[in-house]
């Protein structure tokens, strides 16, 4: 586990880094344009403690704490508490199923920190938030016992629920819920785009 843990952070921080400039180019639109640099900031404080070996990567409910750990010292704003809350939940469903962690509970686990992200937060998939891509995502996933295969056809669905949001008219949370229907259309959500280059990341590693 430590292995692949550690590549799929790797890359998944690097991803997010990168797509920085597109995810502010979208929240400058339709949010706060802060997004892509709040992102940057939980994905760069995570490849350092990485780099440091501070990242605790022999069990995945202890790795999840950490990260809540990361993304709660470093991204600030209402993203990084969801996500927080997030790693959290999925930590703590974990940390009584022993040493044998299964690829199964590692997808139960994933749909219920994106459920925590849905009951704290308060939106739904529709609301045209980072759930259009995770929601979707997660179901794929915990839907074919957290295969290999589920979880590529998870980053798919994930991506097709990102871009989808460009085509919503309107939002149920954050920022996006105040501006119009003129504003919204053809900009998608940026914290699912977000969603999407991480999962997608992860499958150039375990694929």
């Amino acid at each position: 586990f430590a292995g692949i843990a550690s590549s799929v952070l790797d890359q998944c921080s690097k991803a997010l880094i990168e797509a920085e400039p597109l995810l502010t180019k979208y929240d400058t639109i339709v949010g706060d344009a802060d997004c892509g640099i709040t992102m940057e900031r939980g994905a760069t404080e995570i490849s350092k403690r990485l780099e440091a070996g501070k990242l605790q990567l022999d069990h995945p409910s202890l790795l999840f704490a950490d990260l809540a750990d990361a993304v709660s010292a470093s991204m600030g704003g209402t993203s990084g508490i969801l996500l927080e809350l997030m790693f959290r939940k999925m930590g703590t469903s974990l940390s009584s199923s022993g040493e044998g962690i299964t690829t199964k509970e590692l997808a139960i686990a994933f749909r219920a920190g994106v459920e925590a992200i849905s009951f704290y937060g308060g939106a739904q998939e529709g609301s045209r938030t980072m759930l259009d891509a995770l929601f979707p995502a997660s179901s794929v996933v915990v839907s074919g016992g957290g295969s290999v295969e589920s979880v590529k056809e998870g980053a798919q669905a994930g991506r097709k629920g990102a871009d989808s949001t460009a085509e919503m008219d309107h939002a149920e949370a954050g920022r996006s819920n105040y501006l119009s229907k003129d504003v919204l259309m053809g900009t998608p959500d940026p914290g699912a785009i977000a969603a999407a280059v991480v999962l997608e990341a992860m499958i150039k590693v375990i694929s």
